[in-house]
């Protein structure tokens, strides 16, 4: 390799913009590379959590930092592989590819939309979703071609999901309650699940509201109701094969399934397993 190589200062400006800490590979910095990918991790996850831009800040410094080494750049020293252009664009695009695949096929982040699932999940609170076994696919809340598999296993009374209402081009977070052939009726006195109202336990009563701790199976949770809510008569649903019953935990404030009907398991993207708000 010859010894006379330096960097380009443009590239290093152009390729700091863009693919930011990979542009210390090309500017031979391996350490700064690692220093600065942890950093950016780090603030990419702040951001998420808190709904910050300090992301941005790498946009900024980082192509700073590389045209300064690269002005200064000493020409005597060797050229290790990484220094050409084309490995830190190759090493980001496989990065990235990783992270949409993840976020596509296992795993992936979503904020609650709407206070529908009060007190469970606030409007705003972060979770996780888990994606493998379900059939929907979406990427960023667009829908991509499915996988037509479902683990049906993975569909249980009382877990929180993501998926796509009948009708609707968004996603929903909502409670699964009936599984399909179930007869669900929704009563002044609760849930009745083929003939067993759900127990509920009164935990909170004032301000206009009733909180409730509702056991379905072996799960328990909280539920709210209004007390100036308008009385409604008993609804009594038939789940049709392939199909799921879901309720928001604000049962007085939800668009679910007493609306837009069950929800077919192939439009079901994937299962609530972690919740900032924990």
């Amino acid at each position: 390799m010859p010894a006379s190589w330096s960097p380009r200062v443009w590239l290093s400006v152009v390729l700091g913009i863009f693919l930011q800490p990979f542009v210390f590979l090309y500017v031979n910095r391996p350490g700064l590379f690692w220093l600065y990918l942890v950093a950016s991790l780090v603030c990419a996850g702040v951001d998420w959590y808190f709904g910050l831009a300090l992301t941005l800040l790498f946009s900024l410094l980082c192509p700073l930092h590389a045209a300064l080494i690269a002005r200064r750049y000493d020409p005597t020293q060797p050229r290790r592989w990484y220094c050409r252009a084309w490995v830190p664009v190759g090493l980001y695009l496989l990065l990235m590819g990783l992270i949409l695949g993840t976020r596509t096929y296992l795993y992936e982040p979503y904020s609650v939309p709407s206070a529908s699932m009060y007190p469970g999940l606030r409007e705003g609170d972060l979770f996780i979703a888990q994606k493998w076994g379900f059939a929907h696919r979406s990427l960023f809340g667009l829908r991509l071609p499915g996988s037509g598999h479902v683990d049906t296993a993975r569909l249980r009374r009382g877990q929180v999901y993501v998926f796509y209402p009948p009708g609707h081009e968004v996603l929903y977070v909502k409670r699964l309650m009936a599984l399909p052939g179930d007869i669900i009726a929704l009563t002044p006195d609760g849930v009745v699940i083929n003939g067993q109202t759900l127990p509920r336990t009164e935990l909170l009563s004032g301000a206009g509201l009733h909180v409730y701790r509702e056991d379905n199976g072996p799960q328990s949770y909280r539920i709210q109701q209004l007390d100036d809510a308008p009385p409604s008569a008993v609804r009594t649903f038939k789940v049709p094969a392939g199909h799921y019953f879901f309720l928001g935990d604000n049962r007085d404030n939800s668009n679910d399934s007493r609306y837009f009907g069950s929800v077919p398991a192939d439009q079901i993207v994937g299962e609530l397993i972690w919740q900032g708000s924990e």
